[in-house]
């Protein structure tokens, strides 16, 4: 299984974390410096411009103009547990959905970081799995286009 090149600290992981809920990847406001360089560093930030074009890292501390900092794959990575990333990466079946060995907790987990989505038989999007307490899941759960990305670069590790 590919490893991140370190294991985040915990105040990166808690910003890693809030960057994967944000629909953009966007890390939160008031990050210390000292952090999005060791974040920088890591691979798990970028900073894009205006435009949204990556500033190479070498210049993302120093540049000056309205830019945002956001979230790698590398980084969606470094956040995961080994469950969460066995299930993006080894337990998606045929359908593409996940399979019955992905547990509702790594489910979830995964629905909140936006690596993973709910739907119904006909492929509309739900925004839970549809258990009532009485009733187990009604919806299939589905890696999300980054999920499915993430899958890509363990298949591409194992490969290189």
């Amino acid at each position: 299984m590919p490893v991140p090149p370190r294991t985040p600290t915990s105040t990166e992981t808690a910003h890693l974390k809030k960057a994967c809920r944000d629909p953009k990847g966007l890390l939160p406001d008031g990050v210390s410096t000292r952090l999005l360089k060791a974040m920088l560093d890591a691979g798990y930030i970028y900073r894009a411009d205006a435009d949204g074009y990556r500033i190479a890292d070498a210049n993302a501390l120093d540049y000056d103009g309205v830019t945002t900092w956001r979230i790698t794959l590398p980084g969606r990575r470094a956040v995961l547990t080994r469950a969460q990333w066995r299930a993006l990466s080894e337990q998606v079946g045929a359908d593409g959905a996940f399979t019955p060995k992905v547990n509702y907790v790594t489910r979830m987990t995964l629905q909140a970081l936006r690596l993973a989505e709910f739907r119904d038989g006909e492929g509309r999007l739900r925004p839970t799995d549809g258990s009532t307490g009485l009733r187990g899941p009604q919806f299939g759960a589905f890696p999300t286009a980054v999920g499915r990305d993430l899958a890509e670069l363990a298949r591409g590790e194992a490969d290189g």
